[in-house]
């Protein structure tokens, strides 16, 4: 699995480079900023590279399922489902790679804005009294208490959702290229149940876990529940991928 996670990585490094790229000149922008004390450099940098963040990141899940559509219709691709790989090893590598490639460009990002932020701070102190008074504020008149097994909770769940979507992508993309191949309209009724499987989704969640209001002083509970809910939905969907994968192609 490892060798085909490696190639999952070659065929999509050329977006990672173009988005480092772009990362890089926004930094060069913020740090020319920063050193001439020009804040519309700052600002406009900080802003473009927040909206840059939530855009990369949908980018990659996104290229992750569009090149996995193309494995299923481009001819040269498709040799892959002939390497002498079990359907399981390949759509896994394929949802590893997804999942590794979304974490570590969030850490990246992370980073970035944690720099960027450190570096703030440093130059100018009132920035400091500022996220102060907002963290008492938010003590003092909303009680609220951040900690780390929250923000931990949120992220896995942020993670889990995300892989979630990989595979129900992946599975309603090999419906529509295996037992639906010859139908008319399969790319609606794939997309349709794409769509229906995410509302029936959600209903099982708020039908057995309620608001998270309920779980006001236990987020980390609500949270850890719902990843373990996508955990679950993301394994009956790559199971059913690669079941239909053995079915109807030849690996």
């Amino acid at each position: 699995m490892l060798k085909l996670m490696k190639y999952e990585f070659r065929k999509q490094a050329f977006s990672k480079l173009v988005i480092l790229s772009l990362v890089g000149l926004l930094e060069l922008v913020f740090f020319f900023g920063v050193i001439t004390s020009k804040e519309k450099f700052i600002a406009s940098s900080m802003s473009l590279l927040a909206v840059f963040t939530f855009g990369a990141l949908f980018f990659l899940a996104f290229e992750s399922i569009i090149t996995y559509s193309n494995d299923l219709k481009q001819k040269c691709s498709y040799m892959l489902f002939l390497t002498p790989n079990t359907s399981y090893s390949i759509v896994g590598a394929k949802v590893l790679s997804a999942g590794i490639q979304i974490v570590l460009a969030g850490l990246a990002f992370f980073a970035v804005f944690a720099i960027d932020g450190a570096v703030l701070i440093a130059k100018y102190n009132a920035l400091a009294e500022v996220k102060d008074m907002i963290m008492e504020a938010l003590d003092q008149f909303f009680k609220l208490k951040i900690e780390f097994s929250d923000v931990a909770s949120v992220t896995a769940a942020v993670i889990a959702q995300w892989i979630s979507t990989i595979t129900l992508a992946f599975f309603s993309i090999t419906l529509s290229t295996t037992f639906l191949a010859n139908k008319k309209f399969k790319g609606i009724v794939s997309f349709a149940l794409f769509i229906g499987l995410n509302i029936l989704y959600s209903y099982i969640v708020d039908l057995t876990l309620g608001d998270v209001t309920n779980f006001t002083d236990r987020l980390t509970l609500y949270f850890s529940l719902q990843t373990l809910y996508m955990i679950i939905f993301t394994i009956i969907t790559y199971v059913g991928t690669a079941w239909m994968l053995d079915k109807k192609v030849s690996v």
